[in-house]
């Protein structure tokens, strides 16, 4: 079984710049035919309201919450911590944070802005000095940021096609899956990017359960039927469900570890 997920989403019920309600996202997902989404917002979506939403639902579409936090490393959503705490904007004390309540994070879009052209500094959080850019995927991995993330997203909607791919390569570098997610802020590009996981996702646990055990596999563009695959790790699992679709595309090959867009 393969459980579909927009593993990137802002609702209206925790991030100020979105303009998707959560009773629009339900509609898309169905629309679509998703498993569920993960909706990581900004400020959170206060437990007491979500369980509300939740109570007042069918189950056929699992909707997830998490938090997108800014940290002094860029964007990390992280599943299964309740709220914000403090010095979380510090990835590790974020990591420790999440040991503590078993909580995973993804580290959300790591290159963007990565090759746009910079001046004294980058546009990239993590290399924003020009003279410590990375030339190859090797090289990226080096950086301390990956000791205090559990993994990383390969397929962001909002990003251009080579700061995916490069978050792919460094991904197979560490041995990671990477996970798929839109970004978006309203039905516009919901499942741009998505994760096929390997199993049945009911609740927040189970999602937990297959990001640790990489259990899963990143897609690209399902949303206008064309659904690529951002990985060549992982497929064998997901088989049969891209080959019960009208079409599907393969991962392109690129050149390994020294890979550099």
């Amino acid at each position: 079984m393969v459980s579909l997920f927009d593993m990137h989403v802002h609702t209206t019920a925790g991030s100020p710049d979105s303009g998707l309600d959560p009773e629009e996202l339900l509609t898309e997902c169905r629309r679509l035919g998703l498993s569920g989404a993960l909706v990581a917002e900004h400020n959170g979506w206060a437990r007491h309201e979500y369980d509300r939403f939740v109570a007042n639902h069918d189950k056929d579409v699992v909707i997830i919450r998490a938090i997108e936090a800014y940290t002094n490393w860029g964007h990390c959503i992280c599943i299964g911590m309740d709220q914000y705490v403090s010095g979380m904007n510090n990835v590790e004390i974020l990591r420790k944070e999440a040991d503590k309540v078993g909580a995973v994070i993804i580290l959300a879009h790591p290159f963007r802005f990565l090759f746009d052209p910079a001046g004294v500094y980058t546009r990239n959080v993590l290399f924003e000095d020009p003279k410590t850019l990375p030339k190859t995927a090797i090289e990226a991995t080096a950086h301390i940021v990956w000791k205090n993330v559990h993994e990383v997203e390969v397929v962001n909607g909002g990003n251009i096609e080579k700061e995916n791919r490069f978050a792919q390569e460094v991904a197979k570098v560490l041995g990671w899956a990477g996970t798929g997610g839109s970004d978006a802020h309203s039905t516009a590009g919901l499942a741009k990017g998505m994760t096929a996981f390997h199993g049945d996702i009911r609740n927040e646990r189970d999602l937990i359960d297959a990001i640790r055990a990489r259990a899963m596999t990143p897609l690209e563009n399902y949303h206008v039927g064309r659904t690529a695959l951002y990985s060549d790790q992982n497929v064998e699992p997901i088989m049969p469900f891209l080959q019960s679709l009208d079409y599907y595309e393969t991962s392109p090959v690129l050149s390994g570890p020294d890979y550099m867009p």
